[in-house]
């Protein structure tokens, strides 16, 4: 878990907030997509690949992943749900807080945060530019 387990039950459970998991276009890495599969989900299931990229995919507005009141994965889910609210910013090349989370100021955010997310964008850059090479 990346944000302190607790901090993040309370800020998104207790206030049933869910907004992050509608229409996500959330992305993943090879990682992710590993350690998801490994919990018996296809690849079909929860990968859509759009211009390179690989993202989760929406059922009815929501994560493949979420019913409406929790997510099924939520233990396993991929890293840049993990860092959530923290989001980059590519047009100044840093990290920031999501101005659409309605909670976003009870989220701890620390250099170590940043440095987790430019790295996971490091690498979801990376595998976008093989896998594209490829074709």
């Amino acid at each position: 878990m990346i944000f302190e387990k607790t901090k993040m039950k309370s800020v998104c459970l207790d206030n049933k907030c869910i907004k992050c998991c509608k229409e996500t276009k959330m992305l993943l890495s090879e990682k992710d997509i590993e350690r998801i599969k490994k919990l018996g989900f296809s690849y079909e299931f929860f990968v859509d690949q759009i211009n390179g990229w690989l993202q989760l995919k929406n059922r009815e507005g929501l994560c493949v992943f979420h019913n409406g009141k929790q997510c099924a994965i939520y233990k396993n889910r991929p890293e840049g749900c993990q860092l959530y609210p923290l989001i980059y910013d590519k047009d100044n090349n840093c990290a920031v807080l999501d101005e659409e989370c309605p909670y976003r100021t009870e989220f701890l955010h620390t250099n170590n945060l940043r440095k987790k997310l430019l790295s996971l964008v490091s690498i979801v850059e990376t595998e976008r530019f093989k896998r594209i090479r490829k074709d």
